[in-house]
């Protein structure tokens, strides 16, 4: 018998990008990832998806595809929250 007042707890993974408006300004834009049962789950989960994103904007700097030919150095940086993706120049 469960005696506690809450039910079984649910994390969520959001993805917080900024985007730019057609004015040019920066707009945060959020995507739903999933929800999982535990914490656990939920960080792996979050730490697979800023690694596919830091995978992707490499593929894409090493192609020409973005980038002015700057040399960029991106991180996946832990946070109490999840993951970030550094980009510095």
């Amino acid at each position: 018998m469960n005696d506690t007042p809450f039910g079984p707890e649910e994390y969520a993974v959001l993805h917080f990008s900024l985007v730019p408006t057609e004015e040019g300004k920066p707009m945060q834009k959020t995507q739903a990832c999933g929800v999982y049962r535990t914490i656990e789950e939920a960080f792996v989960s979050a730490r697979l998806l800023a690694v596919r994103e830091w995978q992707r904007l490499r593929s894409l700097a090493s192609a020409g595809t973005i980038g002015n030919g700057a040399s960029v150095n991106r991180q996946v940086i832990d946070t109490e929250f999840g993951y970030d993706l550094k980009r510095e120049t």
